[in-house]
C-alpha cells in the first residue's frame, strides 16, 4: 500500500466518522420537545391595570356622551382559521356586537359572550325573521321560534334582541297585513324582555305604534352607493316615519365603496362616519361584515378602529 493509499483511506474514515457525528447531533436539534409557555392574560399580568381598562372603558360607553359603534358579527363557525373567527378579538371600543347566526352558535361564541360583556360590549341575539320568514307560515310557529330566540339569549345572559324584517310592497293587501301582525308579534315578545331592542332595515316593517319601542334603528343603508341618494334616503325615512335621530344609526358594510358628492369612490364605512353627523347629527355607526376587517398589515380591524376614533376623536 502506497502513501497516498494510506491518506485516502484516512481521510475516508475520518469523514465517515465526521458524518455520523453530524447525523447524531442532527437528530439531537430536531428533537420533538415540549417546551412551556405561559400565555397569561392581561388581566392576570397586571390585576389593578386591567381593572382600571375596564372601568374606563365603563365610564366611556355607559356615561360619556359618543356616537354608537355597531358590530354585526358572523358567528357560528365551527372550525375557526384564524383569531378573526372569534368573538374575543373584536375591537374593545365597540358598543354593541349582534351575532348574525345567533340560531347556530358554538361553544366557542358561547365563552367569547362573557369576556365582550365584560368590556362593557353589549352582546344581541338576532332574530333573522327575513331569512326565517317562509318557514313560518302562522302565528303558532312564530311564537315558538321567538320562544327558542328567548330562552337561548336568557341562558347565555345576552343584553337583548335585534331582528329585521321585509314588507312585500308588492304583495297583496293581505301579504302585507300578515307581515305587520309578525312585526307586531315580534316586537311585542322581544320587548317584554325588558332587554335592549333594535331593528335592522326599513321601518316601514315596523308597525307605527312600535316603533317607539325600539331603543335603535340600523337604517338599510348598507347597500346604498352614492352619497347624494343615501341623503335622500336617510332624510326621507328620517321624515316620513318622525324617528328620532338619536335612535338612527347608519350602516356600511366593510370592503364596499361609497362615492362622494365629486363621485370621487371612497371606503364605505369610513366615509359613512362623516354622514353619522352631516345627515344628523345621528346615533352612530353599523359594522356590516366586521370579521372581514379582521387582517391588516398594521393592525387587525383598522377600518373599525378607524371609523370609531374618527367618530369619537377624544375616547
Amino acid at each position: 500500500m502506497n502513501k497516498k493509499t494510506s491518506i485516502k483511506k484516512l481521510f475516508t474514515g475520518l469523514f465517515l466518522l465526521l458524518a455520523l457525528a453530524m447525523t447524531a447531533s442532527c437528530s439531537d436539534w430536531n428533537d420533538i420537545e415540549t417546551v412551556g409557555i405561559d400565555n397569561q392574560h392581561a388581566q392576570d399580568q397586571n390585576p389593578e391595570l386591567w381593572a382600571r381598562y375596564l372601568e374606563s372603558l365603563r365610564v366611556y360607553k355607559k356615561e360619556r356622551p359618543h356616537y354608537i359603534t355597531y358590530a354585526s358579527f358572523a358567528n357560528g363557525i365551527k372550525s375557526p382559521v384564524d383569531e378573526g373567527d372569534f368573538l374575543r378579538s373584536l375591537p374593545d371600543s365597540l358598543d354593541i356586537v349582534t351575532l348574525a347566526n345567533a340560531e347556530n352558535m358554538t361553544s366557542f361564541d358561547r365563552e367569547d359572550i362573557p369576556m365582550l360583556q365584560e368590556k362593557s360590549t353589549r352582546v344581541l341575539y338576532l332574530v333573522d325573521y327575513a331569512q326565517k320568514q317562509p318557514e313560518l307560515t302562522d302565528a303558532a310557529s312564530l311564537n315558538a321560534w321567538l320562544d327558542k330566540a328567548v330562552a337561548t339569549a336568557t341562558e347565555l345572559n345576552m343584553d337583548g334582541f335585534a331582528f329585521n324584517g321585509i314588507l312585500n310592497y308588492g304583495g297583496s293587501e293581505a301579504e302585507q297585513a300578515a307581515q305587520k301582525e309578525a312585526a307586531k308579534q315580534i316586537v311585542s315578545k322581544l320587548s317584554a324582555t325588558g332587554k335592549l331592542l333594535v331593528f335592522e332595515g326599513d321601518p316601514a316593517f315596523v308597525d307605527a305604534a312600535d316603533l317607539s319601542k325600539l331603543n335603535y334603528l340600523v337604517l338599510n343603508t348598507a347597500d346604498i352607493e352614492d352619497a347624494v341618494r343615501l341623503k335622500l334616503h336617510v332624510t326621507a325615512i328620517i321624515t316620513t316615519y318622525a324617528l328620532p335621530k338619536e335612535k338612527v344609526i347608519l350602516a356600511a358594510k366593510i370592503g364596499l365603496v361609497l362615492d362622494d358628492e365629486n363621485l370621487e369612490p371612497q371606503d364605505a364605512v369610513l366615509e359613512m362616519t362623516n354622514r353619522v353627523v352631516s345627515l344628523g347629527p345621528l346615533c352612530g355607526l353599523a359594522i356590516y361584515a366586521i370579521g372581514d376587517d379582521y387582517y391588516h398589515a398594521q393592525m387587525d380591524y383598522q377600518v373599525s378602529r378607524t371609523a370609531i376614533q374618527t367618530m369619537n376623536p377624544s375616547m
